[in-house]
């Protein structure tokens, strides 16, 4: 774009409206970006994997502050090759791969000579090589090490300086508690978990068997004493928990919550059924640990959870529950019983159900409405593969729900992207959420289940460019278009309150896409 410069200055001048319509729709916007996506400094400053402290988070923020409040992060720990780098496979202490080596040059820790060396290694912008990472973090960090003359060991050194970067960091991102306890815990503390099951989820109508993730599980005699008082597992639980929280200021997703309530188990040995760790009561392992009342239910998340999360001055609409698969009948009774969200996933709904969860105006302002997940394709890609028998069916309940006349028309991939945003912001939950993916129009995908192509995938170095390309053909988000309708959708009263604001982002929204065409 030969005027892309007037574009972002007049994109950013646009902060103060579009705000405004989030207050008038009462909205918390939140982008997912796990650390390593984040995009290079240019084009021609890239190393390869992304940071959250960097210069290139530094760019989304002075892009992206201006239509939404927070960023939800992937787990920051340290990946390993072993797990293909899988975030949920980390290991407790903090990702060096965080570590901006242009911050390195400033402090004098490395040469801009060896910088300059590794940015000129040809990469691809939207793709990490966790193997070129890794070598040329080694050569990073052991530079830094010896300029340091550091007495610790190497690893504890770059654990240190990698921490120093959580612990600085003001940007409101939101951390992300694995289920999966790291390794090292496991092997410290091998006493505290269950011998005899595993964490796994059953059958669904994804998968006829059941997923054996083969996690460990605490014990649940070990997790409270008699008196209620957190057990030597609880403690250990809930130290993990806030140590997710210490490497984030705007909040916590927890992943599977599932597992603070009531899991499903399994067992290596085939002959010994799986089940749910607190409600099997004629299980022969499992009977021992049978809960009757919904306090006992509720005990972990009374106990271990919101104590931590109230340590850090969090609230519960600070935490950002990840509550998909097959739900035991505890799980909402337990979320309502603490004003706890549900995490209304919109790619799984079911259209043809009105009173379906994931129906986003059935949403409660306590839950989270989201357009995907990292697990998910993009919302662009889901509609783009959907066949025409269920456009319909999806075009038709949106137009019904922001009060469109249906016409065949809203079944384009560009029409259906539009209004989904839209019923986003009409929804009655406060937090809304979507992947970055969503948000641009980059094409792929972060988790691509069961294969070895997942965690590699990178937002562009141009996303600025990419974006408001995009905007002009429908494919990216477009907050002045979305809280125009969702302001519309909310019935005539709420529009003639908020008409002005209305012409307002009508207005803008010209000009903005006018000056992206030309």
């Amino acid at each position: 774009m030969k005027n892309l410069h007037n574009i972002i200055s007049y994109w950013k001048s646009l902060k103060p409206l579009i705000h405004e319509a989030y207050r008038a729709l009462d909205k918390e916007v939140t982008m997912g970006m796990p650390g390593p996506c984040m995009p290079a400094i240019s084009e021609s400053e890239n190393v390869g994997i992304g940071s959250p402290y960097g210069k290139g988070a530094g760019r989304i923020w002075d892009f992206f502050g201006t239509e939404l409040h927070k960023i939800q992060l992937g787990p920051g720990g340290r990946t390993n090759k072993i797990a293909g780098h899988s975030p949920y496979m980390s290991e407790q202490a903090d990702n060096p791969f965080f570590i901006p080596p242009e911050d390195l040059v400033t402090q004098k820790l490395i040469k801009s000579e060896t910088l300059m060396t590794i940015y000129a290694i040809p990469k691809k912008s939207d793709y990490i090589n966790f193997d070129q990472v890794e070598n040329d973090f080694n050569t990073i960090l052991t530079e830094a090490y010896q300029t340091k003359k550091s007495k610790l060991p190497l690893p504890t050194f770059a654990t240190q300086l990698a921490e120093t970067y959580t612990h600085n960091c003001s940007y409101p991102y939101i951390g992300d508690l694995q289920v999966l306890i790291p390794a090292e815990i496991q092997k410290k503390y091998p006493d505290y978990f269950m011998k005899e099951m595993t964490l796994g989820a059953p059958p669904d109508a994804f998968s006829k068997e059941p997923q054996r993730w083969g996690f460990p599980i605490f014990r649940p005699e070990l997790l409270f004493e008699k008196d209620g008082s957190l057990g030597l597992a609880g403690k250990l639980w809930q130290q993990l928990i806030e140590t997710a929280i210490y490497r984030a200021k705007g909040g916590l997703r927890i992943d599977h919550f599932i597992a603070f309530v009531n899991p499903y188990v399994l067992s290596d040995n085939r002959k010994i059924k799986a089940g749910r760790l607190y409600s099997s009561s004629h299980h022969s392992i499992l009977k021992k640990y049978n809960k009757k009342k919904l306090s006992d239910f509720a005990a972990i998340t009374e106990k271990i959870l919101l104590p931590a999360i109230q340590k850090y001055g969090l609230s519960t609409m600070d935490l950002y529950l990840e509550d998909i698969g097959i739900r035991p009948p505890q799980l909402d009774e337990v979320l309502d019983m603490f004003g706890l969200n549900r995490m209304l996933v919109t790619q799984f709904v079911d259209i043809s159900d009105e009173t379906h969860i994931y129906q986003l105006m059935n949403a409660r302002y306590q839950d989270v409405a989201a357009l995907d997940t990292h697990d998910t394709p993009s919302i662009q890609e889901f509609f783009d593969k959907m066949d025409d028998a269920n456009r319909y069916m999806h075009a038709l309940s949106m137009s019904q729900n922001l009060r469109f006349e249906y016409n065949d028309s809203l079944k384009s991939t560009e029409q259906l992207i539009r209004m989904k945003w839209a019923e986003l912001m009409a929804c009655p939950a406060k937090r809304i959420q979507a992947f970055f993916t969503s948000w641009t129009g980059q094409s792929g995908r972060y988790n691509i289940p069961n294969t070895l192509n997942s965690w590699h995938l990178r937002c562009v170095a141009n996303f600025e460019e990419l974006y408001f390309k995009n905007l002009v053909l429908g494919k990216a988000f477009n907050p002045l278009d979305a809280t125009a309708l969702a302001i519309f959708a909310r019935g005539d009263d709420f529009y003639q309150a908020h008409k002005e604001l209305v012409d307002k982002l009508r207005q803008a929204e010209e000009r903005l896409l006018r000056l992206c065409r030309d």
